[in-house]
């Protein structure tokens, strides 16, 4: 049975089918063909220039900083036996055998035959050509369904509707509540909002994310580039920024930000980190081969040297019941994309995937590629931290705890594609919310390997001690998480004492600010001044200066600021002493 409202809805994850690879039939005229082995590749793998043959510079860094080997898997398909294949049936009419992708994980093809240029009695005889063939040990045919039209989306909230909904500093405006139910807002506070961590979303279009405001300071940034459309072969196509606006909502809850005029504030989970988007979903109909797009997608996000990849995508039936997956079958070692996730993560990426909508259909439990070991699935609560009653339930069908973790995914805000704030449901947007709160944290503490990101993430969440099967182990709490990995707990955060603003929250007409602190300190330079440096959520130094101390004991100084708007602004304090060299406080304006 097909999930109600398909994916457009935004229920937001897509029910599709995905058999296990062995017999797995993909799309009209395409198949998946598999070699044996990778002897003739042309490339040796313990070659000094293998890396650079296979992987980009960035993906080697990443490899090396954690430890993470070359292997068999990185070595391309072996081009003398994609050769064989294409060259069958060549003739004077053209080329009837087109390559769509190529999988080194998986060691294998995806063709399409040209039904214009053969009729179907010609196709069969080349495939029996092709299984023939020195080294082609798997051959298997497709058949395709298509859905309904998708539903135009149903009315939301829109910020304007909703200015009420703000609670929390002006700058995240309705995005404040799903930010601060992971406490990423603490590291958010201290800088920490993903600088230097490189994104790959794999969706289904990212309609008018170049022109969309929400985008404008990533893309001014160079911050946002095209990976690949790849139901078109995997051409880095502009074109994806016209096509189905879903993945431009997954986008928004990452790295939107919108502070205009008419009260247009928005912050994303990991504003300051790059992404890569890949088109791996065709919303016309559902193939099988969406699977395989998805795996050449994962593979390149590899190459390129992806750290974090979020899917909002999932994949479990077919109009076609015979083709239908079976909850029996998410053990994590059936589904060719499951596979392909677990991969992903075996070389150094962490892979975020929504754990689906499905909890309140007959089918009710998570789709593929959710039930992968190494993914972490994302089921969705709402703003209380309630279970979503659509956020599909686990556990795996081995018994392994899913959804792992869960983030807001009931009234959660995005951007829409026309520039509009809005809320919406599905755990399509619990996963890239998640996602992004993962990207922060991990730019606070690059050294360390997705596993023990990962590994933080699950530790610090609500139910780690009773995980159950609606919320897995729960919400994530990101400063513990920081803390977890190393992070220092820096004065006033969340209520250490050693260094207070007063009063806090701060009126908006402020134009000095008390900094007090409750021990006195022994300053270890008397002479030196104190540097100090104010900026606001989004980063941006919006005040500096120094201050002269004069004296040995120090327990209360002021600041000259003025022109403070209102929202969470972080203070800098540096050269206090040398056990603190750099103190900070968060305050509030309002």
């Amino acid at each position: 049975m097909r999930l109600p409202s398909p994916r457009v809805t935004l229920c937001l994850v897509v029910s599709l089918c995905a058999c296990a690879w062995t017999t797995a039939q993909i799309a009209p005229d395409h198949y998946w063909v598999g070699f044996a082995d990778k002897t003739d590749c042309g490339v040796e793998l313990n070659a000094p220039e293998a890396g650079l043959q296979m992987l980009s510079s960035r993906a080697l860094d990443r490899r090396t900083r954690h430890g993470i080997p070359l292997d068999s898997l990185d070595l391309p398909v072996p081009q003398p036996r994609i050769a064989s294949v294409l060259a069958l049936g060549e003739s004077e009419a053209g080329r009837p055998i087109q390559l769509l992708h190529r999988s080194r994980w998986f060691n294998g093809i995806v063709i399409q035959i040209d039904t214009a240029l053969v009729d179907s009695a010609a196709a069969a005889s080349l495939l029996v050509d092709i299984a023939e063939l020195e080294g082609v040990v798997e051959t298997r045919s497709c058949q395709w369904h298509k859905t309904e039209t998708p539903l135009d989306l149903p009315p939301m909230m829109s910020w304007r509707v909703q200015q009420e909904h703000q609670s929390g500093p002006k700058l995240y405006g309705m995005a404040w509540d799903q930010v601060q139910q992971l406490r990423l807002d603490l590291l958010h506070g201290i800088g920490h909002r993903g600088s230097g961590i490189l994104v790959g979303v794999l969706d289904s279009g990212f309609d008018r994310v170049d022109t969309n405001p929400a985008f404008s300071r990533a893309i001014a940034d160079g911050r946002i580039t095209v990976g690949g459309n790849f139901p078109a072969g995997g051409a880095a196509s502009p074109w994806i920024y016209s096509e189905h606006g879903h993945g431009a909502m997954v986008l928004s809850t990452m790295v939107g930000f919108l502070d205009t005029p008419g009260d247009q504030h928005f912050l994303g989970t990991a504003p300051d980190a790059a992404y890569v988007l890949f088109r791996t979903e065709d919303v016309h109909w559902e193939h099988l081969v969406e699977e395989f797009h998805w795996v050449a997608a994962a593979e390149r996000a590899d190459s390129m040297g992806c750290d974090v990849l979020n899917t909002s995508l999932g994949y479990s039936l077919f109009d076609n019941p015979d083709s239908d997956h079976d909850p029996s079958e998410l053990d994590g070692n059936t589904f060719r994309i499951t596979m392909a996730s677990d991969i992903a993560a075996t070389k150094g990426m962490l892979v975020l995937n929504s754990a689906g909508n499905s909890g309140s259909s007959p089918w009710e439990k998570i789709t593929a590629p959710a039930d992968g070991d190494s993914v972490i699935a994302v089921g969705a609560v709402d703003l209380f931290g309630q279970h979503a009653s659509f956020s599909s339930y686990g556990p795996s069908a081995d018994g392994r705890v899913k959804p792992d973790l869960c983030a807001a995914g009931r009234e959660a805000a995005y951007v829409h594609p026309d520039g509009s704030i809005r809320t919406g449901n599905g755990t399509s947007f619990s996963s890239p919310i998640l996602c992004g709160a993962a990207a922060s944290l991990w730019s606070a503490h690059p050294e360390k390997p997705a596993w023990a990101i990962r590994k933080a993430l699950l530790e610090s969440a609500s139910q780690w001690v009773s995980p159950d099967t609606s919320l897995g182990f729960g919400i994530p709490d990101l400063w513990t998480a920081h803390l977890a990995l190393g992070g220092r707990q820096p004065h006033s955060i969340d209520g250490a004492p050693e260094l207070l603003i007063y009063p806090n929250p701060v009126p908006s007409a402020t134009s000095q600010l008390k900094v007090v602190f409750e021990e006195p300190l022994l300053l270890s330079a008397p002479s030196t001044p104190l540097h100090w440096t104010v900026t606001d959520a989004a980063g941006r130094q919006i005040g500096e200066g120094t201050v002269e101390r004069g004296k040995e004991v120090l327990s209360t100084i002021t600041l000259d600021v003025a022109g403070l708007s209102t929202g969470s602004h972080l203070l800098l304090l540096q050269g206090v002493s040398d056990a603190h060299p750099t103190s900070w406080a968060r305050f509030v304006v309002e």
